[in-house]
């Protein structure tokens, strides 16, 4: 395999957007949605620098992990950009077949509450991250935020939070289950 001297890749940062980046490797973006602040200081031999209206990562003869890892980190910043000026939105679904199950939200928690899954007494308990947004429309959970790790983040705790046990998972399939994902207006993942 043939070794790479220099990476170096540039992000070009959009109008409206403020991008601020400190010594320890914490980028902050800002946007007409909401600032997202994300660290990066685990990422040894990437530097990270702000030049010309541009986010440049770049390292000096990387091994493959480095090269994935800033990768990574570039397409983390990229979603972070487009979260804060379109909000992503995560679709859930109550499934349920026999015991009718629906969510509530207790905000002052900042909780989910799955009431009457599979005709238990006591609500199926989970919590939702900070800057998630949750609105319930019938059998749908929408969340709703720029930041995309926390929204699938809070789906995947809904998700768990709804796993049944000691029964055959083929037969039961009731619980919360991902099947949209749009940025903006636009579709961007959908279970067909």
């Amino acid at each position: 395999m043939v070794k790479t001297a220099f990476y170096k890749e540039e992000l070009d940062i959009p109008e409206g957007v403020e991008v601020e980046l400190t010594e320890n490797h914490q980028i902050t973006v800002k946007g007409p949605n909401g600032t997202i602040t994300k660290d990066f200081s685990h990422a040894r031999g990437i530097t990270m620098a702000l030049e010309d209206n541009k986010v440049i990562i770049s390292t000096n003869f990387p091994k493959s992990g480095t090269l994935a890892l800033a990768s990574t980190i570039l397409n983390i910043v990229k979603n972070l950009i487009i979260g804060v000026q379109t909000n992503y939105k995560y679709f859930c679904k109550v499934c349920y077949s026999h015991f009718p199950c629906n969510v509530e939200i207790k905000p002052e928690k900042k909780e989910l509450h799955v009431v009457n899954f599979l005709g238990e007494r006591a609500p199926r308990v989970t919590k939702y991250l900070d800057d998630v947004e949750v609105k319930i429309d019938g059998d749908d959970v929408i969340l709703i935020g720029p930041d995309k790790e926390k929204l699938g983040q809070t789906a995947a705790n809904l998700k768990r939070c709804c796993r049944i046990r000691k029964k055959d998972p083929r037969v039961f399939q009731d619980g919360v289950y991902l099947y949209k994902k749009q940025i903006g207006e636009e579709v961007s993942w959908k279970i067909r």
